[in-house]
């Protein structure tokens, strides 16, 4: 893929590029070991369905689900000390074919953010697709908030009733999301891959 004789040619700027990346690796690495232990702690969080249902209406067809999340020890320990964390949930309309692969009609993802104000002892939820937000004294609050998907609309008109569809919903901890020296811990600790499993069920009519 890589022309040998430009590479060759190049080798001193190669080999001090490579020594940026490392210094680079290596400053990371000193920050992550920054961050207090308790954030890399291995007791593991939960992500999982409650509720969910869909329903029809002469707008379309709608989505209300229920997650029940409850953090690892490593992501509360950082939420607390005012790391944001943003959630990401999935939801996807399968359209089921006889006789070809199951295709993905449509497919929706929404995100909330969870954060902690110390001056106002509180946690404020963020809804960032819909740019609505609501504060909570008790974490446990927030999270059923964060968890929380109320009528959200799957399709702008209603759905063929001749075709049969699946839904499929997932929600899960968006690592990418986090600040680099966090971000560093969460890929090598599993107490921070909070996913839940995805959940699907047949669209009823």
């Amino acid at each position: 893929m890589y022309n040998q004789d430009r590479l060759i040619g190049q080798l001193p700027v190669v080999t001090f590029t490579g020594s940026i990346r490392c210094r680079a690796v290596l400053l990371l690495l000193v920050l992550a070991c920054c961050i207090p232990l308790p954030v890399s702690a291995a007791d593991p969080g939960i992500f999982q369905l409650e509720d969910a249902h869909t329903w029809r209406t002469e707008e379309g067809d709608y989505l209300g689900a229920q997650f029940e999340i409850f953090l690892s020890s490593g992501a509360e320990e950082a939420v607390k000390n005012g790391v944001p964390l943003t959630f990401e949930f999935q939801v996807q309309v399968v359209k089921k074919n006889t006789w070809l692969w199951d295709s993905v009609e449509i497919e929706l993802v929404r995100y909330r953010q969870l954060q902690y104000h110390a001056l106002s002892e509180s946690y404020q939820v963020k809804d960032v697709s819909a740019g609505s937000q609501g504060n909570y004294r008790r974490l446990d609050d927030a999270l059923r908030a964060v968890g929380n998907l109320q009528s959200l609309l799957l399709s702008g008109e209603t759905l063929d009733s001749k075709l049969n569809y699946q839904i499929r919903l997932r929600g899960s901890l968006d690592i990418e999301s986090l600040p680099t020296p966090v971000r560093l811990i969460a890929y090598v600790s599993s107490a921070w891959d909070m996913t839940s499993k995805w959940y699907s069920w047949l669209l009823v009519r």
